[in-house]
C-alpha cells in the first residue's frame, strides 16, 4: 500500500529501491503497451486519438485555455531551455524579470500533470501517478500542440518550456511563430552541468514521492538518469546548450543564465548585448531577454 498518511520520509537505502522498482515497473508497463499512445489511437500509426480521448483533450484544453483568459494576445513569445531541473521557471519571474501572468505556459509536463489529476494516467500497481507520467509523454506533446496552435491563431503570448534537445525543433518553432505573426521570439536558456540535473530530477521525485506517501499530491515525476544522461555532450556540457548556441541568433533576443549552484541565485552569463560576466559578481541589472536590442554573438 503506498498511501500512508503518516508515512515517513523514506531512508537513502530505501528511496534507492524504490527508484529501481519504479525502472521495472515502468518498463514493463510500457512492454505491456500501457502507453497512452498505444491504448487510446485507433490508426497503425498512432496518431489518430479515439473519440473518447478526443473529448478528454477538448475538456483539457478549453480549461487550459480559460485559465490564460487575461493573458494578452501581443504575439510576444519566449522559449525557454534547459535540462530538467534548471529551474527554468524560477528564473524567468525572479531574475529575467518576466512578468508571467502576461504568457501562457506551454509545458508537456505541467499537461501530465493535468492529465494525473484527471485521473487519465494508466495504474500501475506500486506507482504513484506522476510516476507513471512516462505513459503520457506522447500525448502531453499532443495536448501541448494543440494547445500552441490555438493559441498562436489568437496571438497570445506564449512561454514555450521545453529542454531545447534538437536544432530543427527549436527552429521550426520559431518559425511557425513568425508564421502566425509574431513580432517578438526571445530566449531564455538556463545552463546546469548534466550532475546537477540528475540530483534535482532525483531530489524532486523522492520529494514527490515522500508527501504522496504522506496524503499529499500526485507523487513526483520520475525522470530516468539515462534520458538525462543522453543529453551529455563534451563540446558544450550538454546537447541543449549545443542546440540553444546553434539556434540563438534566430530569436528577437536571447539570454543565458547559470543556475548550478543551490545556495544562490541564478547569474546572466551572456546574452545578445554580447556582454558576458567573466566574474561572480554581477555588473549593472539584470537584463532578460526583453529588455536586450542587439543580437551579437558572444565575445
Amino acid at each position: 500500500m503506498l498511501l500512508a498518511r503518516d508515512a515517513r520520509p523514506l531512508t537513502d537505502a530505501e528511496h534507492a529501491g524504490h527508484v529501481a522498482d519504479v525502472r521495472v515497473r515502468l518498463e514493463r508497463a510500457q512492454a505491456a503497451g500501457l502507453a497512452t499512445h498505444v491504448l487510446h489511437t485507433v490508426d497503425n500509426g498512432q496518431e489518430i486519438w479515439s473519440h473518447a480521448r478526443r473529448l478528454e483533450h477538448d475538456s483539457l484544453l478549453r480549461d487550459l485555455y480559460a485559465w490564460a483568459a487575461d493573458v494578452p494576445c501581443e504575439r510576444r513569445a519566449i522559449l525557454a531551455g534547459g535540462l530538467p531541473g534548471a529551474g527554468k521557471t524560477t528564473v524567468l519571474g525572479e531574475q529575467a524579470g518576466v512578468d508571467l501572468s502576461r504568457y501562457l505556459a506551454i509545458n508537456p509536463d505541467h499537461i501530465k500533470e493535468e492529465l494525473a489529476l484527471r485521473g487519465l494516467i494508466p495504474h500501475v500497481d506500486g506507482l504513484t501517478p506522476m510516476e507513471g507520467a512516462r505513459l503520457v509523454h506522447e500525448e502531453s506533446s499532443h495536448v501541448a500542440k494543440r494547445l500552441a496552435h490555438r493559441a498562436q491563431a489568437d496571438g497570445k503570448n506564449v512561454i514555450w518550456d521545453i529542454t531545447m534537445s534538437r536544432p530543427q525543433t527549436c527552429a521550426d518553432r520559431v518559425a511557425a511563430l513568425a508564421a502566425a505573426g509574431y513580432t517578438r521570439v526571445d530566449a531564455i536558456f538556463v545552463d546546469v552541468p548534466i550532475r546537477v540535473s540528475l540530483l534535482r530530477a532525483d531530489a524532486r521525485h523522492r520529494e514527490g514521492h515522500d508527501a504522496y506517501r504522506a496524503g499529499s499530491g500526485l507523487g513526483g515525476r520520475f525522470v530516468p538518469q539515462e534520458l538525462i544522461l543522453a543529453q551529455a555532450s563534451s563540446d558544450w556540457g550538454s546537447v541543449n546548450r549545443g542546440t540553444f548556441e546553434l539556434v540563438k541568433d534566430r530569436f528577437s533576443a536571447w539570454a543565458r543564465y547559470d543556475n548550478s549552484a543551490d545556495d544562490r541565485a541564478a547569474r546572466l552569463v551572456a546574452d545578445s548585448t554580447g556582454r558576458l560576466e567573466r566574474s561572480g559578481r554581477r555588473r549593472g541589472r539584470t537584463r532578460g531577454p526583453e529588455r536586450a536590442n542587439d543580437k551579437e554573438r558572444d565575445r
